[in-house]
């Protein structure tokens, strides 16, 4: 399911696996999390999205609060990767299990995704 969650990321976006600077990030909490059930291609793909999405905003968090000026980044041009996970999840039979599986996540990312949308609103 990797390799077709890899391929599926850049067939929709151009974004190839080597060009993640969150990668191994990415990588392990995929085998980890796809290691606990079973998941359907959907879901697997969901899985991905949502990983490289919460890991890329992660990593610009913390630059950020180190002081490094992350130049380039605009919240808006990644976001749809977010959506894409959902559209994916809402596809796949076993949604509710995914959206169990990676109950942790989704809660950080909500509060991320709070921080970024109110951080471009006051600026």
């Amino acid at each position: 399911m990797w390799q077709i969650a890899t391929h599926t990321l850049f067939t929709e976006y151009t974004i190839q696996f080597e060009q993640i600077q969150v990668k191994d990030q990415v990588k392990h909490l995929f085998f980890f999390y796809s290691g606990q059930i079973q998941l359907s291609e959907s879901a697997s793909i969901s899985l991905y999205y949502r990983l490289f999405f919460f890991s890329t905003l992660m990593l610009v968090q913390i630059l950020e609060n180190e002081g490094v000026e992350v130049k380039d980044f605009a919240f808006h041009d990644i976001a749809p990767i977010h959506d894409s996970s959902l559209m994916w999840a809402s596809k796949a039979d076993d949604k509710a299990q995914l959206e169990d599986l990676i109950a942790n996540v989704n809660q950080s990312l909500d509060v991320l995704i709070y921080d970024f949308t109110n951080r471009d609103i006051d600026q």
